[in-house]
This record gives structure tokens, sequence and C-alpha cells, in this order.
């Protein structure tokens, strides 16, 4: 640190981040006061944390069908606090449907204001209040609830536990949203990390990776509780060891899909490399299952025959989609380990 003139400090910043950061004499940079009394350095300006984002959609300009609705979660995501959708020629009942529908999957976002020319959604979120880790876990939470359902319904052999499965699966949308929106915000709003709960920026694309991971896996379980639904209300009953199978693969499935989250959690590559193994050997037994345990029931040609073998054939083939997400997830695991490896055996400088 060097005196400039009387009053003045200076700070000579290093050369290979200047160089990358692509700084070049005059370029402005922003000094960012950190809670713990320390400075975060970022090329140009820097938005104060108060400062309020708006957004204004002229939906007439916004034609193609779908695009208006999709807009609005990308606004909601990139961090638009206020979002106002103007039309000259009026709002549709088809596009205030469009927008109503999509601001149901947001959590935090609400319309505030309609008339037939205007609508204002408002964010009532507060970053603060909702860190990464714990969006994370409670996507998980949702996600693996989802797979206790389908092993209640499989030991109780009656399909009322998957009513429970699409309110589930709504709700673990509308995390993933908040939870990519958190991402974003911590990537284009720095000052705001440390009360998002990202303690170093290199974890964003990872985070940003397994939240996607997770909510898919919802996804294939929602599927997979539809096939399970039509497995036990169709006219052919299941055999039981069949159904024992099922039951047994089902189990399996959640085992690798909470040890993987876990691995990741505990940034742990150990776990994660069996994790890795196992979920790819679970996933050829369930795409073989698919087809040896469909075949029993499709080969006779009986219309209802055929459709167990499908709806037993598609139920495992979701499953193995969950196992494969699983070992992609504790493979991320493995990545997320070197960003900053544990203190565990397997030594990194």
């Amino acid at each position: 640190m060097q005196m400039v003139g009387y009053s003045t400090l200076s700070v000579s910043l290093p050369k290979d981040w200047v160089k990358q950061a692509g700084i070049k004499p005059g370029d402005i940079v922003s000094m960012i006061r950190l809670e713990d009394g320390s400075l975060k350095i970022k090329p140009g300006l820097v938005k104060e944390e108060s400062e309020k984002i708006s957004k204004t959609v002229y939906v007439d300009t916004c034609e193609d069908s779908g695009l208006l609705g999709r807009m609005v979660i990308a606004l909601y995501l990139t961090g638009a606090d206020t979002v106002t959708l103007v039309s000259n020629q009026g709002l549709s009942r088809e596009r205030v449907d469009e927008v109503k529908g999509a601001v149901e999957r947001l959590n935090g976002f609400s319309i505030v204001e309609e008339s037939p020319n205007k609508m204002v959604i408002q964010s009532f979120i507060d970053p603060a209040s909702s860190p990464i880790w714990n969006l994370m876990r409670r996507l998980h939470s949702l996600t693996g609830h989802m797979l206790e359902l389908l092993q209640k319904a499989l030991k109780d052999g009656n399909a009322e536990p998957l009513k429970d499965v699409e309110e589930a699966e709504e709700e673990a949308d509308r995390v993933y949203w908040l939870s990519v929106r958190q991402l974003i915000l911590a990537n284009i709003r720095p000052e705001l990390q440390e009360k998002l709960g990202v303690d170093n920026p290199k974890y964003i694309p990872g985070h940003r990776m397994v939240v996607k991971l997770l909510e898919k896996v919802g996804d294939f379980i929602e599927m997979a509780s539809k096939d399970l639904e039509s497995i036990m209300n169709g006219g052919v009953k299941l055999r039981d060891a069949d159904l024992g199978l099922l039951s047994k693969y089902t189990e399996e499935a959640a085992s690798i899909y909470n040890e993987a989250f876990d691995s990741w959690a505990a940034k742990n590559p150990f776990k994660a490399n069996s994790i890795v193994d196992s979920s790819s050997y679970l996933e050829r037994e369930l795409r073989k299952a698919s087809v040896e345990i469909g075949n029993k029931y499709s080969g006779a040609g009986d219309k209802s025959g055929v459709a167990l073998a499908l709806s037993v054939k598609s139920y495992l083939d979701n499953l193995a989609q969950v196992v494969n997400f699983s070992g992609t997830i504790a493979e991320a695991a493995i990545n997320h380990s070197a960003i900053e490896p544990p203190t565990l055996k397997c030594k990194i400088e």
C-alpha cells in the first residue's frame, strides 16, 4: 500500500488478475465492503444492494405461443423486483392465463395490479432469507419424499400414497426456480454472495447443475408414480414376486439418490466414487429388468397384459433415469471436492 498525496492510499492490483479481467488504465473498478470488513474488487460498476430492478414487457411484441410466460420466468430468474406487462391491444384471456400460470410456479412472485391493458408483478423475496444450501436441501427432501411415497404404495399394495406425489413435485418446481434465481443473483451481484450462502463463487456452476438434476429427478419420479398407479389399478395384476422386485429396485434407487446427495453436500470424493460405480450397475440392472419383467406379461398378446408390460417397463426406465442422475450428482461431488479439497486422505495441492 502506498500514500498518494496527503490522504489517499493506493493498492496495486495483481498483474495476472488485471489481465484476466481485461482491465485497462482508466477503467472503473468497484470496491465492495463485505460484512467481515474485507473488500471485494470487481471490474465495472456494481449495483448497490438496495437498488431495485424494474422491467417492462411489451406484450404485443411477444406473439409466439408460450413466450410471454417464459419471459416472466426469465425475468424472475435474473433478479427482477418488478415486472410490468403492457399491451396496446389489450391483454387477452389466453395471455393473462399464461402469465398467471407462470407466476404460480414462482416463489415470492405475485400479481399486484391487473387491468385490461396492464399487469404488474412484484417480487417479495428477501435474498438473505433463502440461502442456496437450504433450498438445495429442501429440493432433495421433497424429491426424496416422493420416492418414499412410491415405496409406501408398493409396501401397502395400494395407490393411495401416490396422490401426494404431484403436489410434492409442484412444490419442488417452485423451490427449483427460486434456487436458480438465487444462483444467478450470486453470480451477477457479488455483494450478495455471502447472504445467499455462496462461500466460493467457483461453486456456482456446480450448484446450478445439481439443482437442475434434483429437479429432473422429481420429474422422473412423478412419471414413475403415474406408471405405478396404472400397474396397481390395471385389469391384470402383477405377480407378487415381480411386485417385490419393483419394491426392491425402488428402495435401492432411493438409497443411491440419498447417498449421492450426501456425498455432494459433504464434498466426499470417496463416497461419491462408490456411488458412481453402484449407480452405473443398478441402472443396467433396471434397464434389463424392464425388458425381462415386461416380456412376461406382453407375450400372450392380451391387451391388458400388454398395457401392464408397458407400465412396468416405463416405471423401471424412469427409476433408471433417477439412478443415472444420482450418478451424475456423485460425479459433480468429486468435482466439488477438487475446488476446495476436504480434509481427507486424498491429498491435492
